[in-house]
């Protein structure tokens, strides 16, 4: 199962070492791959349910955008990502099952009651709450949410409570082993799994009440303006991450030391008109002054990157295109289009483990 203390994960895209990454940061590339981690795995029976008292029926909840519900404070990083667009595309379908055979889909639709094949939206981050690291999931699914709810408490090991805050509103926690485990269901089609941390002040609980209306001055996930920026240079992908400075340490001389003045970082993947992958990294922060060298530094270290046996794994070092740097006052960017054989090839190996650890 993907651990909620992974602290050195943002920058694999952009690191500069040449080597294959270390089991932390291939453990969010499979996050980023498969888009949700399940934070459901256990067994134990249902709590009996803590009810409110009867009133006026309330309209039904309604919830526009995923990332709306999660909050800024804390978090580090963020994958956001269309998981039924991307298997609908025929020709991907093949290295989407490269990837992630479709025994592994099966048996986690079997385990969740979701089927992440037939999911609009997903999202996975991961924060740093008051009681530790923790791992929040967003799905907006197209099952039952009473089945969706089942199949979570049926996985918990101890503890289980269970809060209806109203008709279309439920939450759930206890332990899965002895780790604290917390689920939402919200509205009629989205679901909220989190994984350690604070189940009281976390991200799951502030989700729901951002789902009610409260906490309407608390800034959310991608308000930060860095990130803001970010996603509107990217644009709109089937696959988009980001991870939020300052970076320090290791992270810090990521890129050639080009992170350690970055406030953000982002990526999205696109399939392409050749029915390639197309790759977008960009990196914010204020170049106003070395935009044209902070580019061609950026443009270095994808090279060294993709020269090495990790590069070389993922086809890096063979792209349908070479890569395209630009730069701009707040931010410097590249664009490779990749063979999506060659990687999906080298993502199956270099994540196998941890891809089948996330889809029990």
């Amino acid at each position: 199962m993907l651990s909620a203390s992974d602290r050195r994960t943002a920058s694999s895209r952009t690191s500069s070492s040449a080597e294959a990454p270390d089991p932390q940061r291939r453990a969010l590339l499979a996050a980023t791959l498969v888009a949700l981690a399940s934070a459901a795995t256990g067994c134990g029976a249902p709590p009996p349910p803590v009810t409110k008292p009867e009133g006026k029926p309330e309209p039904p909840l309604a919830v526009p955008s995923l990332e709306a519900l999660l909050p800024l404070a804390g978090l580090r990083w963020i994958v956001l990502a269309n998981p039924r667009e991307i298997t609908s595309i025929p020709w991907l379908v093949p290295f989407v099952a490269t990837v992630i055979p479709e025994a592994r889909f099966d048996r986690f639709a079997r385990g969740t009651a979701v089927d992440l094949r037939r999911t609009p939206e997903a999202i996975i981050a991961s924060y740093t709450t008051s009681e530790g690291d923790a791992l929040v999931e967003l799905v907006r699914h197209v099952s039952d949410p009473r089945t969706v709810e089942r199949a979570f408490r049926d996985r918990l090991s101890a503890g289980a409570t269970r809060a209806v805050d109203r008709h279309d509103l439920v939450r759930v926690s206890g332990k899965i082993g002895r780790s604290p485990h917390a689920f939402a269901a919200i509205g009629a089609d989205v679901a909220c799994f989190q994984q350690a941390g604070s189940l009281a002040r976390g991200p799951c609980r502030i989700a729901t009440l951002f789902a009610r209306g409260a906490l309407a001055r608390a800034a959310r996930a991608l308000d930060e303006p860095s990130l803001r920026a970010l996603a509107e240079r990217l644009g709109p992908a089937p696959a988009r991450a980001f991870a939020l400075g300052p970076f320090e340490g290791e992270l810090a001389r990521g890129a050639r030391g080009l992170l350690a003045a970055a406030t953000a970082i982002g990526a999205a993947a696109r399939p392409s008109a050749r029915e390639g992958i197309l790759l977008s990294v960009a990196v914010a922060g204020d170049f106003s002054r070395t935009g044209e060298a902070a580019s061609e530094e950026l443009a270095a270290a994808w090279r060294d990157l993709a020269e090495g046996s990790f590069g070389h794994l993922l086809g890096l070092d063979a792209p349908v295109t070479a890569p395209l740097s630009t730069h701009a006052p707040d931010a410097v960017a590249f664009m490779v289009e990749l063979d999506p054989r060659k990687l999906a090839k080298g993502l199956a190996d270099a994540t196998s483990s941890e891809i089948d650890q996330i889809m029990r």
